[in-house]
């Protein structure tokens, strides 16, 4: 079973994608389901869910700490806090996972999981998250970091879940597979696109936590 687990939608500032049609996009892609990880909001997750039919959403927000973002992922409320995000990740159900770890500065947050494979990492980025999972014997992940339909599902995460629960357990406990296109192309048209959205939000940074 495919999952992205990490998808944006126009919840998030710079997300261009409604849910249903990332819903519809993702079935016909074969994908048995998805976390949603907006900024700031889990209104995108919930939009989802509400349509989402034998397709799983896992709620989940990204939040911007002093340390670099983290993925909440299995959350059942909203994210308020910086300093003491992942305590408050897991206090509302979640776990904490490093967000495309080495893209900015090196890991510097004592996580549940780390992001081994980025959609919009360049490959080496990946290697060096890869290897750093390895070395520490950390629980990974996978995911797009989608913010267009056309890379939605290029980078994923392969495990048995068939609920939120479930898909917790399997990344805690490593029973998972990353797979997806891992090369320089992907990441260089994402940087494309995104500086053609930041000049047509007139210039404004994406406001997270």
């Amino acid at each position: 079973m495919k999952f992205d687990l990490h998808i944006h939608t126009i919840y998030s500032s710079d997300g261009n994608e409604k849910p249903k049609d990332i819903v519809n996009y993702m079935k016909k892609m074969n994908f048995s389901g998805m976390a949603v990880v907006d900024h700031n909001t889990l209104e995108g997750a919930k939009n989802a869910a509400k349509i989402a039919e034998n397709f799983l959403i896992i709620p989940g927000m990204e939040i911007k700490t002093k340390k670099g973002h983290i993925l909440a992922i299995g959350i059942e409320e909203e994210i308020k806090a910086d300093e003491d995000a992942i305590e408050e990740i897991h206090e509302k159900g979640g776990i904490a996972i490093v967000a495309h770890p080495f893209r900015f500065s090196k890991v510097r947050i004592d996580a549940d999981a780390i992001e081994a494979m980025n959609g919009r990492n360049f490959p080496y980025q990946n290697k060096k998250a890869i290897k750093y999972a390895n070395e520490k014997n950390m629980p990974f992940t996978a995911g797009s970091d989608g913010h267009y339909l056309w890379e939605m599902g290029k980078v994923y995460t392969e495990m048995n879940a068939e609920s939120v629960d479930d898909a917790i357990e399997e990344i805690i406990k490593k029973r998972v597979k990353i797979g997806g296109e891992n090369n320089f192309f992907n990441p260089f048209k994402c940087k494309i696109y995104s500086l053609a959205s930041f000049v047509r939000r007139g210039f404004k940074r994406v406001q997270i936590f």
